[in-house]
């Protein structure tokens, strides 16, 4: 049984999806309400500081006003300033009631004290002192050192709290005395809220001096320290915070009075707070727990019937094989097999489209060769949905001009011709054409003409072979010519179009490359008798005899020229082509040489003619291929010849000299014309012919003279002289002295 990876996956996932909002909810209602509580409590002491703050301040005012009340009295703005005398008795009872008379019960004052700077007098609880000593001075000189006219101080030489006021009142200079009231820490403990257990209230000075007594046995004077600390550190007038210590954390909220710059403190132990909202906690635990079990049992259900289609999904995909052992779950296997099922979809729609482009392709070949009848014409256009009713078409031929002076070689044309093809069949729409096809070295397309009229489609097939010509041009740098056949109306004659644009490019030999040939255009309106120029052909020849390569090449172009002149059909036009080719094998044969070692290779030659394409290459061909041959064979054969010539005019002087040789002599005997075996034999040897015999004679004499004892008279006669002196004066002539001199000087030796 195969184990659903898949369901285990959804029902994790279920589970997750579940237990993630809860416990978060739950974590965030508990933190939440936390927060409230904290919130709560710190609003409830902020409220008890500032009830505290209101009643500490209303009493230490009512003091205030109490002693500015009896500063500013009649008797104590003439008592300051001057000194008493046993007889102002009267006066010091008067001061001493007023003093007592503000120590009443509900202000709570336990002394106050008047005293005269400039006197030296002093008067309190203790009684009147005359004459202050000078420790008793200092210390209220240090009391009042202050810039302001009245102050609430506070010291750690006292647990009392102090109101000192300058006297007179509100004067800045003169200062005459002073009046100090004395205040108890205890009646201050008494406005303080008592500890109830949760929050506990302290106060201090402006310098954090503790006025009050911290009724909290946990709150340690480290803890109490530590708050200072932070209120010394805080800058803002009132506040809620928590103290982090080592054996807990400490809630403070604090108030700062603009009144005499006094801290009033609340303290309380998060410790305290964190007790009440674990029942709040508690609670959200027990709610976030039956949600959480109601939740994962509906998506335990919801799991299985989410999974129910992807199991039925995943069977059907299975079909019945074994999938034990498997790392991948459901949805990976069954899109692993729609992967597969797309892949051999693909790979058939590809093999499809491949075997169908083939059996156009094929199609449309054997259409253009004439190799279908009508009723698979119709049958195999039903087949490929080729349903163009009575529209026209034309058959565009392409072919390559010439790869010279391209990048590419004669091996590359059948790759280059299917690169060809592909363009053409992006140049062109689907619904316009069969398909492009590549016959034997042609590119052709069969077009569909949708134009109102054939002067219109025409115009229409010329645009595209432009753009054909051009885009080639430009991605493969190639020349291309393009025949167009006449319009025809009925695919039968699809074979006879083709062969129409093949005629219509074998004219491009009178138009050049680069051509858009139609067959209408390119054809001759009537017959035109065939000139051969004969004249030309015999300059020819001539020139190649004598050779002149360059006159030669002259005569072939002009003889192309004339050919060409008129419009005549491309058959008539070869057969001119052939006729020369064949008269001046026929001459180079008579010569004895052949162009080719064969008739074979001959034949290739006349092939090679019928597959020329323009003019330029049949002139070069010729150039190529026959006459630069031809000269070359013919100079092999005339200097072969020649040689022959001279050496037997050689031989004959050797032979001969002592006879009466001329160069008509020589003619006589080898049958050519005296001025030919003249030219040939001063080619040949390099001197004329009367020199070398002359020479040769003069050589012969020369050996006669020192190898035998003729006469010169002798010598004279043998070698054809008329008398000896002609003799010694030719070789006096040759050899700077006469024919005994040089017997005289060289015989011996």
């Amino acid at each position: 049984m195969y184990k659903s990876i898949y369901l285990r996956r959804i029902i994790i996932f279920s589970m997750i999806l579940v237990t993630i909002p809860v416990v978060s909810l739950g974590i965030l209602s508990y933190f939440k309400a936390k927060d409230i509580v904290q919130e709560k409590v710190n609003m409830g002491n902020m409220q008890v500081l500032t009830q505290t703050e209101l009643k500490v301040e209303q009493v230490l005012q009512t003091i205030d006003n109490a002693i500015v009340q009896f500063s500013n009295s009649k008797l104590v703005n003439e008592s300051i300033t001057r000194g008493f005398e046993a007889r102002d008795f009267m006066l010091v009872t008067d001061l001493a009631n007023g003093l007592y008379k503000l120590q009443s019960f509900d202000l709570g004052i336990s002394n106050v004290q008047l005293a005269s700077f400039s006197h030296k007098w002093s008067l309190d609880n203790s009684g009147f002192s005359q004459f202050m000593t000078d420790k008793e001075l200092k210390i209220l000189t240090e009391r009042v050192n202050f810039p302001e006219f009245s102050k609430w101080v506070t010291n750690n030489e006292t647990p009392n709290i102090l109101l000192v006021k300058k006297l007179p009142i509100n004067v800045f200079k003169d200062l005459s005395g002073v009046i100090v009231a004395n205040v108890p820490n205890y009646r201050l403990q008494k406005l303080i809220p008592e500890y109830n257990g949760e929050s506990d209230t302290i106060v201090f000075d402006s310098d954090y001096r503790l006025l009050t007594q911290v009724s909290n046995p946990d709150f340690s004077q480290e803890k109490i320290d530590q708050v200072v600390r932070h209120l010394k550190a805080s800058t803002e007038k009132s506040g809620s915070n928590e103290i982090r210590l080592q054996d807990g954390s400490i809630g403070i909220t604090y108030k700062k009075s603009s009144f005499n710059g006094w801290v009033y403190v609340s303290l309380v132990s998060i410790e305290q707070i964190t007790k009440e909202s674990g029942a709040i906690g508690w609670y959200t635990f027990y709610v976030c727990s039956g949600v959480f079990l109601i939740l994962l049992v509906l998506s335990l259900i919801g799991s299985n019937r989410i999974y129910t289609p992807i199991r039925l999904v995943f069977e059907s995909a299975a079909g019945g094989r074994s999938i034990e052992n498997r790392n991948e779950d459901e949805l990976q296997f069954i899109g692993k097999h729609i992967v597969s099922l797309r892949k051999s979809q693909s790979r058939l729609l590809d093999q499809i489209q491949g075997h169908t482009k083939q059996l156009k392709e094929f199609f449309v070949r054997k259409l253009l060769l004439g190799e279908l009848n009508t009723q698979e014409i119709q049958e195999k256009s039903e087949q490929f949905q080729y349903d163009w009713g009575t529209d026209s078409y034309c058959v565009l031929t392409v072919q390559i001009d010439s790869l010279t002076g391209t990048r590419f070689q004669e091996n590359d044309h059948d790759l280059l011709m299917f690169a060809v093809n592909n363009i053409v069949s992006e140049l062109t729409l689907p619904e316009s054409r069969l398909e492009p096809v590549v016959i034997g070295g042609n590119q052709i397309t069969l077009l569909r003409n949708r134009a109102s009229s054939p002067e219109e489609g025409k115009n229409d097939v010329y645009a595209l072979s432009e753009l054909i010509q051009s885009t080639v041009k430009e991605i493969l740098g190639l020349q291309i010519s393009i025949g167009i056949s006449g319009f025809f109306t009925n695919l039968n004659r699809g074979a006879q179009a083709y062969r129409e644009s093949l005629e219509a490019l074998k004219y491009r030999i009178r138009f050049g490359e680069e051509a858009i040939l139609h067959v209408e255009d390119v054809l001759p309106d009537h017959r035109i008798q065939t000139i051969f120029p004969e004249w030309i052909e015999k300059q020819l020849i001539d020139a190649l005899k004598v050779p002149d390569l360059v006159k030669a090449q002259q005569l072939l172009h002009e003889f192309l020229t004339v050919i060409l002149r008129d419009p005549i059909r491309h058959q008539e036009y070869q057969m001119i082509l052939f006729r020369l080719l064949a008269d001046l094998i026929r001459e180079i044969q008579n010569a004895g040489e052949n162009l080719q070692a064969s008739s074979q290779e001959d034949r290739q030659l006349f092939e090679q003619l019928f597959n020329l394409k323009t003019i330029a290459e049949t002139e070069s061909w010729f150039m190529r291929m026959v006459l630069e041959p031809m000269v070359t064979l013919l100079n092999k054969k005339w200097e072969s010849q020649n040689k022959n010539i001279s050496e037997h005019m050689i031989e004959i002087i050797h032979e001969e000299f002592e006879s009466d040789l001329t160069l008509d002599l020589c003619a006589t005997r080898l049958n050519y014309h005296p001025n030919y075996l003249k030219t040939v034999f001063r080619k040949e040897t390099g001197v004329n012919f009367s020199d070398y015999v002359s020479q040769y004679r003069l050589n012969q004499a020369k050996k006669w003279l020192l190898e035998t004892d003729m006469k010169v008279s002798q010598i004279a006669e043998k070698l054809r002289y008329q008398n000896s002196q002609n003799f010694i004066r030719y070789f006096r002539k040759m050899e700077d002295m006469t024919p005994g001199d040089y017997r005289k000087k060289y015989h011996n030796t």
